[in-house]
Order: structure tokens, then sequence, then C-alpha cells
């Protein structure tokens, strides 16, 4: 049985600075400096995590397309470090340092950091009860206690398509093929499926480890595993510690990996002709 523990693991607070117009590294660099420098630099804290998120764009239409955001989070085992006094560090910088600071997010007081445990108990150890309307509890064993006879379900695997040739167009990924994604603890996957024989051998032979992570260069740091699940005409990459200890601790905007397989199917990728001429 899988079995979910969580633990306390130290205390966080954060910033989020929005950055506008021109010179956003600079800006970036000269507020972060600021910052650590008044709250005593950044060894007095157990982890710091700095993050530019461009999203700004050249020659903005609107005021938000000039937006870049500043993420800043820090971590401590001493509330006091990463409580009030960090927060009022951040709101002192306001009126004396960049040009258009522009707070998101507003900074707090800080709050505890829930650390995910995973891990597994032996079925033979587990007994369930059952309580029905006030009555005495019903005890129910797994079915690995039942001494049941072994069922397998399985087909056998379908035969891999070739893989379709021939000249290739430029597409996004997605107007060929579906994605989920997700959080698993501290780790994420992503699931990819076609909805044809030849689309999946395309898939099958295109998407490898090594593909993926060109496609997701921020992927390319972590360890990947691919599955193949050839009944489905479906890949399943499983992406090790992206989520650092659980979606309650990590710092990413997207906490849970939800956006991922969006993510992938937005990037433009050569297919076979022939794959999209069926579109």
């Amino acid at each position: 049985h899988k079995v979910c523990i969580n633990t306390i693991g130290g205390w966080r607070n954060s910033c989020e600075i929005l950055l506008t117009g021109l010179d956003v590294e600079r800006k970036a660099e000269i507020f972060t400096d600021a910052l650590f420098d008044s709250a005593g630099g950044q060894d007095q804290f157990d982890q710091v995590d700095i993050q530019l998120i461009r999203s700004d764009k050249e020659n903005p239409d609107t005021n938000e397309e000039a937006f870049a955001a500043l993420r800043i989070a820090v971590r401590s085992k001493d509330k006091d470090k990463v409580g009030r006094l960090f927060s009022a560090k951040v709101v002192e910088l306001a009126l004396c340092n960049i040009p258009g600071y522009t707070g998101r997010n507003n900074t707090g007081t800080g709050g505890p950091v829930i650390v995910y445990w995973p891990a597994l108990i032996d079925s033979q150890q587990i007994a369930e009860q059952v309580y029905v309307g006030g009555g005495q509890p019903i005890e129910v064993l797994p079915t690995q206690r039942l001494d049941l006879p072994e069922i397998y379900y399985q087909k056998p695997q379908h035969q891999i398509p070739a893989a379709a040739s021939g000249a290739e167009v430029s597409i996004p990924f997605g107007r060929l093929f579906g994605t989920r994604s997700g959080d698993k603890g501290g780790c994420a996957n992503c699931g990819v499926w076609a909805k044809t024989d030849a689309a999946y051998g395309f898939l099958h032979s295109y998407l490898t480890v090594a593909e993926f992570k060109r496609l997701l260069p921020d992927m390319a740091e972590y360890e990947i595993e691919r599955y193949e699940m050839p009944n489905l005409r479906a890949l399943n990459f499983y992406i090790r510690g992206v989520l650092a200890d659980g979606v309650s601790s990590n710092n990413r905007i997207d906490g849970q990996a939800k956006s991922l397989g969006e993510y992938l199917r937005a990037k433009h990728i050569q297919a076979p002709q022939s794959l999209v001429a069926h579109l």
C-alpha cells in the first residue's frame, strides 16, 4: 500500500516583484543585491531560490506585456529569519530602489514548509475497518491476503507501427498529439498519446528522452524515464525531482506540473507531411 507522510521542513517566505520595460536583468540584479545586503546576506538562509520569469515583450503593445516577474523565496529552520523581518526588508525597497517597483502577491509573515515523503507498507500488514450506521466495525482484508489465484488481464502488446517518413513540415506538437501531466509527490509525469497507429509509430520513434529534454530544456537537468504503452498508443515520461519535496514546498509557479503537457504541445517539431495531411 502507498503511504503519504507529511513532515514539517522549516519555514519560508517569498516575494514577487514586477520588473517593467528596459534592462530587466540589470533591475533584477540590483533589487536582489540590495534585498540580501539589507537582510544580512544569502548565507543566513537554509535555501534561497531566485527566478526571473521573462514574460515581457519587445516594443510592448500594453503595460502588461512589458512585465517580467522576479520571484525570490527563502527557507530557514529559524522562523524569525523568514518572518516579518524579511517582509519588512522587501517593503523598504519599494521607494528607494529600481524604477517602476511593483509588488505582486504581497509578502506576508512566512509560513511552514510541508515536506512530502512517499513510502510503501507491506499489504500483509494492512486490515481496513468499515463502519456502517454506527454498528460494529467490519474488517476488510486487502486482496493480497485472500490467497486469490493470480489473473492477468494485460493483452499482448500491439506491434509498434513503422514510423512515417517522407517530406516534413513544421507543426506544433499538440496538433498531432494529446498530453496530460501532473504531480507525483516530488516528481511529475507527462503522458503523451496518439490518435492513430501511424501517428504512434512516429511518436514512438521520435519522442525519446533526449528529444523530450531538447524540446523542454528546463527539464534537461532531471532524471527522466520513458514508459511505453503501445496498446494505448501512448508514452509516459516520469521526471524525478522536478517538484522538490512536493507541491506544498516547491517554488514553481505551477507547483503541480499540471501545465507541463500543454507546454510540450506548444513546441514546434518537424513531422511527416503524411501525418499532417490527415488532421
